[in-house]
């Protein structure tokens, strides 16, 4: 009697796939089967693209006059990621060359204000090529309707390319041209939209108008990314934007956690929909000048003479009138954290933190005291950071100068009814310095309860620019070894795993052996300050991730190094981030996948948008498991994709989308409005993709970087919306390349 033979694979698959049912489900057992062999599955039928591409057809509403839905469909229209992405982008660029033209010039005193001037050059530049630009559109279009023109039309003549960026990697320039060349499309087909709606002022709206606005606003914008990148403060709110504000919100405030390029999107909205307010708009262009370095170097200053002033004072003696000059000069450089100061008083407060302070240090001050921490830190940091002997005491002052910044920072993020009580601010001082202390200090001279088994210092970087710091870098380089499971609960940028970012990086087996850098920005510091001397291929700022409790739990084994600002914002002062190399190299972001989300508001009904962008490797991933009609497996896929993480960030894009368009939804509506989208696309997922296997292998086969699938909800009011029902599941699109629109 013949015996079966053992196959290594089962019905349909190949050598080494593991076994499946009919519909590709995955056995858990090991890849053989007893059967004969089996007949070759058929390929499944070609597929169609299950929903049109094309724009969607006028709606025809009738309404009489503007109002607040009206100004927050235009808002929802406007509404790009990928602009606010390259303004951050631009950000990170601009205070990198900043950085580095400071390390160019040999006058110390004259560095700063010869680096911002050859930086505001450099944006002067660009922003003469947004207005050439845009110049061109408003000449062609005129008197042009604005629902009369196709994008590939302003493609044309505003004579913008975008390169090829799977080939060529955009600069922050060509990105941000091309935001703004998208927001000018965006703009031109809002009003459209709303002209066909039947709204009389969207009616009189011309094009050649319109893209004038939309000029006016572009260099003080760029003058806001400039003054943000080098450390002045950007200039407050114009009036028109807070009366939006207050027009969608029912306040007269604008959030903190706005970004530069919503309160554009809101001065452009206001100074399209609201009648007379278009002239209120900066008559004069904002000069790009660098004689104002801004309180950034003030800092600098003060920690420069602070450190000289501590290794040469009396050993044993509170330094208390150095630390009263210095502490006012920190409160200064962090004004989002100033809550309480014109209550309480700033002289009473820093006399409140410098008595104690002044007392904790005392017994570090002196030449001899400096000496002894600066060979402590260099010995432990020497060959990682580059760090000179330190011999001259330089080291050791930096250090207490750097506790003694982090200290003022913790305490001033006391609540203002407790900074006037002396116990509470005293009791707080004393802790948070013996916090930053450990952090700064070597072991030698810490208390035995400070020291951990892998005790590392932070050192206030790059010390080619020193006096002007702008991040720290940790001591020591961490070595890690990643299990798949612990790699898919480190959550980065834009929802994106660190599991997906090694599987797109080519990891094919696990666990993964590599290091990790750890970095922390000063006040005044951006991601770009790090890459401007850290990034292994010029100021690439994508090599650096938000170091959240999750990833330095699993990173390092301690979650406190996750950060120290209680109330902070990663991009902020205190704000930490990692660099994970394997085999030596960093892993960078590539193109992002992940998935974007928007509403229309200008349709008769509600319509809410997920793109799902879908990498390289998966969009082919999904494509042959559809071949192999490994139904299970296709669905199994696009779930992965939409994991916890993806829907808790998710849930923040919606409620920040709800709260921005003027929807007010009950507490925890954007969770379930997450959780309904994500249900809904995997049943579309599951009832319509199998029949479109041959156009999501075209998308993928595309020269395009992976493939969009674009979900479309539909609500039957903005009633609906705010309660996070839609109506019924969503059709879909397949596309080659990473589209957000």
């Amino acid at each position: 009697m013949s015996m079966p033979m053992l196959r290594p694979y089962g019905p349909g698959g190949e050598a080494g796939d593991p076994v499946m049912t009919e519909a590709g489900a995955i056995s858990p057992f090991a890849p053989v089967t007893l059967s004969g062999d089996a007949e070759p599955r058929p390929a499944p039928p070609p597929g169609q693209v299950l929903h049109s591409p094309f724009a969607e057809a006028a709606s025809a509403v009738g309404a009489s006059d503007l109002g607040a839905e009206a100004t927050g469909a235009l808002l929802a229209e406007l509404d790009d990621a990928r602009f606010a992405e390259a303004l951050e982008m631009l950000e990170d660029d601009v205070a990198a060359r900043h950085l580095q033209s400071i390390g160019t010039w040999s006058s110390e005193s004259a560095a700063p204000v010869l680096a911002t001037a050859d930086t505001a050059q450099w944006m002067a530049e660009l922003a003469e090529e947004a207005d050439r630009m845009l110049g061109a559109l408003e000449e062609h279009f005129g008197d042009r309707p604005a629902d009369s023109v196709q994008a590939s039309e302003i493609d044309a003549v505003a004579g913008y390319r975008e390169a090829d960026g799977f080939t060529n990697p955009l600069t922050s320039q060509q990105l941000f041209l091309g935001g703004l060349l998208d927001k000018a499309k965006k703009l031109a087909r809002g009003v459209g939209k709303l002209a066909r709606k039947g709204l009389a002022f969207a009616g009189k709206l011309a094009l050649g108008p319109l893209f004038g606005l939309l000029r006016k606003l572009v260099r003080p914008l760029l003058r806001k990314v400039l003054d943000s990148a080098i450390g002045r403060l950007p200039e407050s709110l114009r009036p028109l934007a807070t009366q939006l504000a207050a027009k969608l919100r029912g306040s007269g405030e604008l959030s903190t956690e706005d970004t530069f390029a919503e309160e554009f999107d809101r001065e452009l909205a206001a100074a399209v929909t609201t009648p007379g307010e278009a002239g209120r708009l900066p008559a004069g262009d904002p000069e790009f000048t660098g004689d104002d370095p801004g309180p950034g170097h003030d800092l600098d200053d003060a920690r420069a003479r602070l450190s000289r002033e501590l290794a040469t004072a009396d050993p044993g003696v509170p330094p208390t009138e150095q630390l009263e000059q210095f502490i006012p000069v920190v409160m200064a450089a962090l004004p989002l954290i100033r809550t309480g100061i014109g209550i309480i008083g700033r002289d009473k407060i820093v006399d409140a933190i410098a008595g104690p302070l002044s007392q904790l240090i005392s017994g570090m001050v002196g030449a001899d005291a400096a000496k002894l921490l600066s060979r402590h830190i260099a010995g432990a940091g020497l060959g990682l950071l580059g760090l000179e002997a330190g011999g001259d005491g330089t080291l050791g002052g930096e250090a207490l100068v750097a506790a003694a910044e982090d200290t003022v920072r913790q305490v001033m993020t006391l609540p203002p009814e407790s900074l006037g009580h002396e116990l509470l601010v005293e009791t707080e001082v004393q802790d948070a310095f013996a916090e930053a202390a450990a952090r700064h200090l070597p072991a030698a001279v810490l208390r035995a309860e400070l020291v951990g088994p892998d005790h590392g210092v932070w050192v206030m970087m790059p010390r080619a620019t020193r006096p002007c710091f702008r991040y720290k870098k940790y001591g020591r380089v961490i070595p890690v070894r990643l299990t798949r499971p612990m790699a898919r609960a480190i959550v980065l940028s834009g929802g994106e795993t660190l599991e997906r970012r090694l599987l797109e990086s080519g990891v094919q087996a696990w666990p993964v052996e590599g290091e990790v850098e750890l970095y922390e920005l000063l006040a005044g510091g951006r991601p770009g300050h790090i890459a401007a001397y850290e990034s292994a291929d010029g100021a690439n700022a994508a090599e650096f991730e938000e170091l959240t409790q999750t990833a330095a739990m699993l990173l390092t084994g301690n979650p406190r190094l996750a950060g120290t600002h209680r109330h902070g914002h990663h991009r902020r002062a205190g704000g930490r981030y990692f660099r994970f190399r394997r085999q030596g190299r960093p892993l960078h972001r590539g193109h992002r996948q992940g998935f974007v989300v928007g509403f229309d508001l200008t349709a008769p009904q509600p319509v809410l948008r997920v793109n799902l962008l879908i990498g390289e490797r998966d969009s082919h991933e999904l494509a042959a498991q559809l071949q192999r009609r490994q139904l299970v497996q296709v669905v199994s896929t696009v779930r992965r994709l939409l994991d916890d993480a993806a829907l808790q960030a998710m849930t923040t894009r919606l409620e920040r989308l709800m709260t921005k368009h003027g929807i007010t939804a009950p507490v925890g509506v954007g969770r379930q409005l997450a959780q309904r989208l994500a249900d809904g696309i995997l049943r579309t997922v599951s009832e319509q993709l199998p029949a479109s296997a041959q156009t999501l292998a075209q998308a993928a086969q595309d020269p395009a970087p992976g493939a969009t699938l674009t979900f479309t909800f539909s609500f039957a009011d903005r009633a609906a919306v705010a309660a996070g029902t839609p109506a019924g599941d969503p059709a879909v699109t397949i596309r080659p390349g990473l589209h957000r629109d």
